[in-house]
């Protein structure tokens, strides 16, 4: 097994492992605040990229690692009765579908793009939620993720969309969660 595949594996690992803590407050919250729906979907559009990614022999081990937390996180809200429907999920239904027709018309590396910018659209609500209300604990999953995806991004061996495309995003879009974080902390600096 060489580098670029321990640094991949390392971040599918990572990135599952960050489902934790998540999973702790999902059960410790009773679910408050959370949606089966929203969860649902985003595991949809992970599970498109993941097989999506698997089908262009890429980097997949994050985007299966999303995948398979959300749908953990997706299975505790159920548990909960956490069934609530909302504006977001309506707009990542018609991500989701959008999703599923590219992949159809243009393949997986098309999917690769679209389910990877589908998933940057559906944060930006979190990403002001966060902005307006920065939460410590939340940010530091943000770190995390933040870390786990550098890693999957300096596993892949070639600057494809294969294999550093969804890294790549994911990075940034982490990277702004954790800010949005810290956004006093920032602020009083």
């Amino acid at each position: 097994m060489g580098f670029h595949e321990i640094l991949k594996i390392a971040g599918g690992a990572g990135t599952l492992a960050m489902f934790i803590p998540m999973a702790r407050e999902v059960i410790r919250r009773n679910g408050d605040g959370q949606s089966f729906s929203t969860w649902l979907l985003w595991s949809i559009l992970d599970s498109i990229l993941a097989a999506s990614t698997i089908m262009r022999h890429g980097n997949y081990f994050s985007p299966l690692g999303y995948a398979i937390g959300g749908w953990i996180l997706t299975a505790l809200l159920i548990s909960r009765n956490r069934f609530e429907w909302g504006r977001l999920d309506s707009v990542v239904l018609v991500l989701v579908l959008g999703c599923l027709i590219g992949w159809k018309l243009g393949g997986a590396r098309t999917a690769i793009v679209f389910t990877t910018l589908a998933t940057v659209v559906a944060t930006i609500p979190g990403l002001v939620e966060l902005w307006r209300r920065p939460e410590r604990a939340v940010g530091n999953v943000w770190a995390g993720y933040t870390l786990t995806n550098f890693l999957s991004f300096a596993g892949g061996t070639a600057m494809s969309i294969e294999e550093r495309f969804s890294p790549a995003v994911f990075v940034m879009l982490s990277l702004m969660m954790f800010i949005a974080s810290r956004r006093e902390s920032i602020i009083k600096s």
